[in-house]
This record gives structure tokens, sequence and C-alpha cells, in this order.
């Protein structure tokens, strides 16, 4: 058996793994496909695992593969152990908090501040405005993609939290609206959405999109296979639209064959390639950077000389030919794992694992508020995204979601379910809380 074969049945079998034991702990919470755990396994099965088959099968580099087989064995291992030890020590207590009769889907809980969570995704806007002004909105703007460099770093973190939020509360209290709300509602979503586009950002529409569906399957409501169908179908074109327009000059006469290839080349290509260009050059050409990218401003404010940005580090690498203009390539938590740590990063997939299925068995305590199913989705998301998030990156989005569910309603009973799920308590079933009820 070759290595490039032995490294593709790695990968297979890691997912293989890990899936198993993501659905029995999603099925025992009652989340099922809300679990974290399945969107985790879903967008790095996609953006890394099919590629990296694909590039140890059909380039002969199998470390990509085999590099993300061992970190799903790692995170299903952690996934594994902490349901044990949760459901060694027994299920937690009701949160006191949950109401014996439940109420109609959708209904406005009364804690909700909404508009302190419109406030909040107006300012996060407003942050934004001062970049607009000066560089306009990108998706007008000649150079679209010189435009979108300059609205990104911390000052784009907010909306990624607020927008999706917003949304999120206003879809679900559709249901139990009148006609005039639903509207309101429609014409609020859809103007944070066309926002979103007029940035020309690919991961903000997909993650308002994705932010929703979450939040609507951790409410307990369902979605029929033909939705998903369409919502991906949908999602693509948008995904494949933006590319063609933001580089329309290298497609011009070939539009639908360059969109279609830029598009699978993105999807699934791209970070495992990233993957394996940091796996060549460290470390064979590079010492392992052993925790320096993430702690690069606080070496900075010491004095001394930080470890580089991994991703404009990598990038020339990554598309194969020196560049005048510097780009990105997002290496993810695979990527910084092993430039951080080599063979020994994925002990932090097995600490991840861990941390996903206490994440669960949170949600699974608290998905009967508003507001705690959208901080529930939004945790959810990011973590999913840890395909292109790195560690420094995920703590920041993870204060902001914390800081937004703190302004966005009182803790009713909050504190004390973290308690439960720090003691690691299993979750009480059956798990239905009062979003989850239909009329």
């Amino acid at each position: 058996m070759t290595p490039a074969v032995l490294a593709a049945l790695v990968a297979v079998a890691g997912f293989g793994f890990a899936s198993v034991v993501t659905w029995r702990l999603a099925s025992l919470t009652g989340l099922r496909l809300g679990h974290p755990g399945v969107a985790f396994l879903v967008t790095h099965g996609v953006l890394f695992g099919a590629g990296g088959v694909v590039l140890a099968l059909a380039d002969s580099r199998p470390a990509p593969a085999a590099y993300t087989g061992a970190a799903m064995v790692a995170f299903g291992l952690g996934l594994a152990g902490s349901g044990w030890l949760a459901a060694r020590r027994g299920p937690a207590a009701p949160d006191g908090r949950r109401p014996a009769k439940a109420a109609p889907a959708g209904q406005a809980t009364p804690t909700t501040r909404l508009l302190v969570v419109a406030l909040l995704a107006g300012a996060a806007i407003g942050l934004l405005l001062p970049l607009v002004v000066r560089s306009g909105l990108p998706f007008l703007a000649g150079d679209i993609t010189g435009a979108r460099s300059e609205i990104a770093g911390l000052v784009i973190q907010p909306l990624r939290v607020a927008a999706p939020a917003l949304a999120i509360l206003l879809v679900l209290r559709a249901r139990a609206s009148d006609r005039r709300g639903r509207l309101l509602g429609l014409a609020v979503v859809s103007l944070i959405g066309t926002f979103e586009l007029l940035l020309a950002s690919r991961y903000l529409i997909a993650e308002l999109l994705v932010a929703v569906v979450l939040a609507w399957l951790l409410a307990g409501r369902t979605i029929r296979a033909r939705t998903i169908l369409v919502l991906g179908l949908a999602g693509l074109v948008t995904f494949g639209a933006l590319q063609l327009v933001r580089t329309y000059d290298q497609a011009r006469g070939q539009e639908l064959e360059f969109a279609a290839r830029r598009t699978v080349n993105r999807l699934v290509l791209v970070q495992p390639r990233t993957l394996d260009a940091l796996m060549t050059a460290i470390p064979a050409e590079q010492p392992h950077f052993a925790g320096g990218t993430w702690v690069r401003r606080l070496t900075a404010a010491l004095g001394q000389e930080p470890a580089p940005n991994i991703g404009y580090w990598i990038y020339s690498r990554v598309v194969a030919a020196p560049q005048a203009t510097a780009g990105y390539a997002a290496p993810g938590l695979l990527g910084e794992a092993w430039a951080n740590l080599g063979w020994l990063g994925l002990a932090l997939f097995g600490a991840l694992g861990v941390s996903v299925e206490r994440l669960g068995a949170l949600l699974a305590l608290r998905h009967s508020l508003e507001a705690d199913v959208a901080a529930g989705a939004l945790v959810t998301l990011f973590v999913a995204r840890t395909h292109a998030l790195g560690l420094v990156g995920l703590a920041i989005l993870l204060v902001l979601v914390t800081a937004w569910r703190l302004l966005a309603a009182p803790d009713t009973g909050l504190r004390r379910a973290i308690g439960q799920t720090l003691r690691w308590r299993a979750p009480e079933p059956p798990l239905e809380g009062a979003l989850a009820h239909q009329p």
C-alpha cells in the first residue's frame, strides 16, 4: 500500500470515527443536526477532507490527508472521553428556568432586549462606515479586491456577531408576528444581507445564512431536505457570482467555466494546499513556531521579534508563484497546529473535541430563550469556521458572542447552567425547549 493510499484511508477513517461519535452525542442531547460537532465535521470534511484525499491520490501529496485524518481521530476521542465522563457523573439538574408550559413557537420572550440587539447591529455597521466612505463599497468599486482588503481585521469582527444575531431573532419571531411584523423583519434581514453583499465578502454572506439555519435547528425546528438543497444551490451560485465579480478581468470570455473552476478550487483544494505548503516548509526550512504565532502581538509589545503571520508568510507557496502583491492563505486551526507544534498539535483537536462536547451539553440545557439560541448558533458557527479561523480569531469572536449575550438578555440561570456544564454533568433528556414547539 502506497503512502498516498494509506493517507487517504486515514482521512476517511478519521472522519468516519468522529462522525459516529458525534452523531451519538447529537442524538443523546436532542440537538441532532444542530450539534456543534456536526457543523465542525461538515465544514472540515468538505474543505479539508475531500481535497486532502484528492491531493493524496491525484498529486501524491499524502501529508494533508494524514494530518487531517489524525486530527479528526483526536477530535473524536475528545468528544467520546468527555461524553463518557459526563455520563458517569449523571444528568444535570433542571435549570429552573424552562417554562412548565411551552410557549408558542417564535413567541417573543420578555427578557430579550430587541432594541439593544438592533443598536448593537447598527453600531457594528457604524464601525465600518469610515472605511466605506474612504474606500467605497467594494462591490461597486473599480478595484474590488483592493477595496475589500481595506475592510478587514478587528473592525469587521463585531459585524460577524451582531448582524447575524439580529437576523436570527427576527427569523425566530416571524411565525408569531403579524403580517406587518413579518414584512418588517424580512426587510431588516434583507438590508443586512444587501450590506454584506455590497462588501463583496463571501464569508459574511455565508455566515449570515448558516447562522440562521443553525439557530432554526437549535430551536427544535426542522428543515426539509428540499429547502436545504435550494439553500445550498443558492449559496453556491452566490459564491460563484462573487468570485466572478471580484476577478472579472481574469474571467472575461469564459465566465461560467472560470466561476465553476474557481469555486471548486476555493471550496475543496485551497485549504489542503495551504496545509501541504506548511507541512512542506515546516520544519524542513523553518522550525516549528512553538506557539509563537498565537502571541505575536504580545511578543511585539515586549520589544521582541514576533513570529510571522503565517497566512501571509505561506501565501506565495500556496499559489506556487512569488507575487509583487502580498496575499493571504487562511491556515485554519489545522495549519496553525502544524506550524506551531507539528504532530503534537493533534492534542489541540483532542481539547477541541472536549470543548465541543461540553458546548453541546450547554446548548441542550439552554435552547428555550431566543438570546441563548442566537448565541449558541453563533458559537457553533465559529467552531465550524476553524477551517479558516485561527485560535486567536476564534477567541476574539467567542468573547464578542459572550458580550452580546450578556447585553441581549438577563442571566436567567445561565451561570448555573454553565457551572453544571463545567462540572461535567450530562444534559437531562428529553430536551424540548419553548422555541421547539410548533403551533
